[in-house]
């Protein structure tokens, strides 16, 4: 690499209401050309692996616009202003399925498409979970929950019933999680 990319010029930020899109003109340190690029200003995100009492998975359908079709996912949304990620884990869990945890834990914090988005998603592993109501879901949400056993989710990701890479992400660091601390060599 041969050093910072310069920007030259940036656009006043669009609101798109869950995100700011931003117009860049940037330099290339190898040749001093111009490119255009494209930015998302973000608020972090959450996802939540939720697993209930009796060792199943809380799921959820929804339409995505993006893909123009209803995905299976965990749990998850945005951080509100100023909030915590481990609370905003049990806020949108229970917001969209109704169902709350017992423990709630950390698995790791990725950045869901740093080409394009500055935000960063937290991932959390919510154990103990039991139905206490049906959802509370935000107005443009129309969510259906499905329960899943545990053992299904390697099935679920092989045959593409689950195919968001945010949300298979979050099960391999649930996954190494439950291996142990890793050991450097």
């Amino acid at each position: 690499m041969s050093g910072p990319w310069k920007k030259l010029t940036e656009s006043a930020p669009e609101d798109h209401h869950i995100f700011k899109l931003r117009t860049l003109q940037v330099e290339d340190p190898r040749t001093g050309k111009a490119w255009p690029r494209v930015t998302l200003d973000c608020p972090d995100w959450v996802n939540v692996v939720a697993v209930t009492t009796d060792d199943r998975l809380v799921l959820i359908r929804q339409f995505r616009f993006g893909a123009w079709k209803t995905t299976l996912e965990i749990p998850g949304g945005m951080l509100d202003p100023g909030e915590d990620a481990l609370a905003a884990a049990a806020r949108e869990l229970e917001e969209e399925t109704g169902f709350r945890p017992r423990h709630v834990v950390p698995l790791g914090i990725t950045e869901p498409n740093p080409a394009m988005q500055n935000n960063r998603l937290h991932h959390f592993l919510a154990t103990g979970c039991v139905q206490v109501h049906q959802g509370e879901q935000d107005e443009s949400e129309d969510i259906e929950v499905e329960l899943v056993p545990v053992s299904k989710v390697d099935e679920l990701v092989m045959t593409g019933e689950i195919e968001h890479a945010l949300v298979i992400t979050a099960f391999y660091l649930w996954r190494l999680k439950e291996r142990g601390p890793y050991d450097s060599p």
